[in-house]
């Protein structure tokens, strides 16, 4: 279960993190994305109730997962998805009032996203979220890149025909995705990305290298892969082709082929991001 925060209309919050020195966005009713059902936290004394049964998270709290636990898997979400974007503040007193926890879990889940390397915690300050050089996303990318091409390559000769239809509806999606406004284009092109990429690691049948590759993965929030592409049309239609192109190889059983062409589309998807991290940075005050 991912809860959201969507602005009310009654009265003007804070979002439990800032995106810069003068910009914060109000959010007020909480709402599960999975039900839409709409709550806000009960309050005793201006301060939160905490419930002792509170679920964050569904599938971790049927497992007997701690409140900081889920925390952490809610705000990983955020992060990952760009929700949250690089370099905002996450403040604890915020954190515990949008979630209706104490500050006790959320000082622990932050505690632990800093241990993974999401966060930065500055001494009474908060978290703040942690960014990437371009060195380290070309890095990422040569890594990533030689284990994904073992993905294609594996999954050339194991590829059924669910996964094959599958595969092919996200990258049909991909040309869907460009509809609409920029927000619905970014998260139908995320859900379309992440499809395609999924069906080829499960295809590949090996759980070690799953898990790898999805590690990597995290390292890299999806929105700046997809602010690379976006308005840019020559760009987009060159991820359209690599698509095409490893989908059609891995279909023909060409496994040096397939695992070549996504090798160089990881890279080049990276060297793109990282060309883009490299000029904000020459170009910061």
């Amino acid at each position: 279960m991912i809860i959201r925060a969507e602005n009310s209309p009654s009265r003007q919050s804070t979002r439990p993190w800032k995106e810069g020195p003068l910009r914060q966005i109000g959010c007020g009713t909480l709402v599960i994305a999975s039900t839409g059902r709409r709550f806000q936290p009960f309050r005793v004394g201006g301060r939160p109730e905490v419930a002792d049964d509170l679920v964050l998270d569904e599938e971790l709290a049927a497992q007997g997962a701690s409140l900081s636990d889920q925390l952490v898997a809610v705000l990983q979400r955020r992060v990952i998805s760009g929700e949250i974007p690089v370099g905002a503040w996450l403040r604890h007193g915020a954190l515990a009032e949008e979630f209706g926890v104490s500050r006790t879990p959320v000082r622990e889940a932050l505690r632990i996203l800093a241990v993974q390397g999401f966060l930065t915690i500055s001494p009474n300050r908060g978290a703040q979220v942690n960014g990437l050089s371009g060195h380290d996303i070309r890095e990422i990318g040569q890594v990533r890149g030689e284990l994904e091409g073992l993905a294609a390559a594996l999954a050339c000769d194991r590829i059924n025909d669910d996964q094959t239809r599958r595969m092919t509806r996200s990258w049909d999606a991909f040309r869907e995705s460009l509809d609409g406004r920029q927000d619905v284009q970014a998260e139908r092109w995320i859900r379309a990305n992440d499809e395609f990429h999924s069906v080829i690691l499960e295809a590949a049948g090996n759980h070690h290298l799953t898990l790898t590759i999805r590690e990597l993965r995290r390292r890299l929030p999806h929105n700046l892969s997809f602010a690379i592409y976006a308005g840019n049309s020559r760009l987009i239609e060159k991820n359209l082709a690599e698509h095409e192109a490893i989908a059609t190889a891995i279909l023909k059983q060409e496994r040096e082929l397939a695992h070549r062409l996504m090798s160089e589309h990881i890279r080049n998807s990276n060297e793109a991001i990282a060309h883009r991290v490299d000029r904000n940075a020459t170009q910061a005050p």
